[in-house]
């Protein structure tokens, strides 16, 4: 049974702007040489169709979403849907997948630190990644408030070099290099067709978020109302931006395959030094913005299966004045400090995709038990067309897997093993 000490603070801008901070993170900054190197001039299209593929699934979520107020997100619905066992499972990997998301984020960020820092400043870069962690977890500590503030912040300090990368970069496509140019042969450009999938599994990572969304919804004021309505703005602001920017990008410096700061090196290449420093730092922002997003929701993953029985009761211990669950913020930081120091990002982007997935799957199956099951209950959103939208999530996350590395698949069932002792001890 969940702590009854968190307060309900969050409103619905606070909620957009935890679902935009959420999604639009690092991922755009560093993903899009990753897709021109794989998918060509095709890369453009990796992004509206990775939107469609997330967009069935987040029905599900808005669906589920629109049933319940309390804490948990993908954890609460698969407990509710097939039962302790299941949910914890998800629950564990929610909060693993929070955790290595963060890490991976805070290992972009001391890419883009490189922006600002001495060459050879390696340590440099690990103090500050160090720092924004561990400002960002104590912010959090003081209460949810001053957290969603923070992401009030860091989201306008994203979206605002951004929107200037666009409108500035879009006067200086090269008509040759554009992605949409049919100047070579007289048709679109088409990549080799078997490296599309693997595009489409790292833009996951530039969408994976949104179903973090709902875990906090304990602490939101109107959550069954406001979870769907930010859900289906999300995803839609997000893939229109992300397609531009990748248009923007790819047209303005060819040979973006090649860099790791794909956005930054864009914007010097067509603004100058200043442009690749306003780049930076909206990365760097963005990143924090990131950090700031998951510092709130991760320790609620810890703390409601902690306060469920499967996990040490201390990480469900809410602090008397800010009424935050101190202890779970307090374990979180320390794992994620281990592994951004440790982890390389593309191998805890691979990872965090896949955990991704597994909280997929069971919202999905959830959405056509819960039919069944709990057909009396309440729901502010029902996805028209039977189960038709469920089982495509389902297919695509299946399809998903199937291009997933065998190893990725390996490191996640180990990671489910894992938990097993945890649960069975405190059952």
């Amino acid at each position: 049974m969940q702590n009854k000490q968190l307060r309900r603070e969050l409103g619905l801008f606070d909620v957009a702007c935890l679902g935009v901070n959420s999604v639009v993170g690092a991922g755009i900054f560093l993903l899009p040489g990753h897709l021109s190197g794989l998918a060509g001039r095709e890369a453009v299209w990796v992004f509206p169709a990775c939107g469609v593929l997330c967009f069935a699934i987040a029905l599900c979520f808005a669906e589920l979403g629109g049933m319940y107020h309390a804490t948990g997100g993908a954890y609460l619905y698969a407990r509710e849907a097939f039962g302790p066992f299941a949910g914890f499972l998800v629950g564990w990997m929610m909060w693993l997948s929070s955790i290595i998301g963060w890490a991976s984020v805070a290992s972009g960020f001391s890419l883009y630190a490189e922006y600002f820092l001495p060459a050879g400043s390696s340590w440099m870069k690990h103090l500050f990644t160090a720092l924004l962690i561990g400002g960002l977890s104590a912010i959090n500590y003081f209460g949810i408030k001053p957290g969603s503030r923070a992401i009030h912040f860091f989201v306008a300090g994203k979206l605002l070099p951004l929107f200037i990368f666009i409108c500035t970069g879009l006067f200086f496509i090269q008509g040759n290099d554009s992605p949409v140019s049919t100047a070579d042969s007289g048709v679109p450009f088409v990549s080799d067709e078997r490296n599309f999938p693997a595009a489409i599994i790292m833009a996951l990572y530039a969408y994976s978020g949104f179903e973090s969304i709902a875990v906090p919804a304990g602490e939101m004021k109107h959550p069954r109302r406001d979870i769907p309505r930010v859900l289906f703005f999300v995803l839609m602001f997000a893939t229109g931006l992300y397609v531009i920017i990748q248009i923007v990008a790819t047209g303005t410096f060819p040979v973006l395959a090649s860099s790791d700061k794909p956005l930054a090196d864009a914007a010097h290449s067509f603004m100058g030094k200043t442009g690749g420093i306003l780049i930076g730092a909206g990365a760097l922002l963005s990143m924090g913005g990131v950090n700031a997003g998951i510092a709130l929701t991760s320790p609620r993953s810890l703390y409601v299966l902690s306060a469920d029985g499967f996990l040490p009761r201390i990480f469900s211990r809410v602090h008397r004045g800010y009424h935050t669950p101190c202890w779970a913020i307090l374990l979180n930081t320390v794992l994620t400090l281990a592994l951004s120091l440790t982890g390389s990002f593309k191998y805890l982007l691979a990872v965090s995709v896949m955990v991704s997935i597994i909280q997929y799957i069971p919202a999905c199956l959830a959405v056509i038990v819960l039919r069944r099951y709990q057909a009396e209950r309440a729901r502010s959103y029902r996805i028209p067309g039977g189960h038709t939208v469920p089982v495509i999530g389902l297919a695509i996350c299946g399809w998903l897997t199937y291009h997933v590395e065998f190893k990725v698949i390996a490191a996640t069932a180990l990671a489910m093993a894992l938990s097993l002792p945890f649960y069975f001890h405190r059952r």
